[in-house]
């Protein structure tokens, strides 16, 4: 794009980098959870939160792979459009990320149950 790549222009740069920094911050709350696992200690809430920003992440990553790609993110032969679909499923099963709130809020800030 215009004699460069792409990569170069901050509208491309700055979602994916976002993404990526998600991502990990994700994967820091999974690692924490699995210690906790592993060391017998509780785990839910660490489990939960996990569940909760991965599926933010993933989502956040499919939808800057589709803007990056413009139009041509829903071209079959790119295969962008489908991973997108995907992530999506993530923040509803196998339990909806209102419900994974829900839980946080009762167990961790000590909330009255919701529902």
């Amino acid at each position: 794009m215009f004699g460069r790549p792409i990569g170069m222009n901050q509208g491309v740069a700055l979602p994916l980098a976002r993404a990526h920094a998600n991502i990990e911050a994700a994967n820091l709350m999974r690692w924490k959870a699995a210690n906790l696992f592993d060391a017998g200690e509780p785990c839910g809430a660490e489990a939960n939160m996990a569940k909760l920003l991965a599926s933010e992440a993933s989502w956040e990553a499919g939808n800057a792979a589709l803007n990056t790609h413009g139009g041509f993110g829903f071209a079959v032969e790119y295969d962008i459009e489908r991973k997108f679909r995907e992530t999506r499923l993530y923040q509803v099963a196998p339990v909806s990320n209102n419900l994974v709130l829900a839980f946080v809020a009762q167990k961790c800030l000590g909330l009255p149950k919701s529902y």
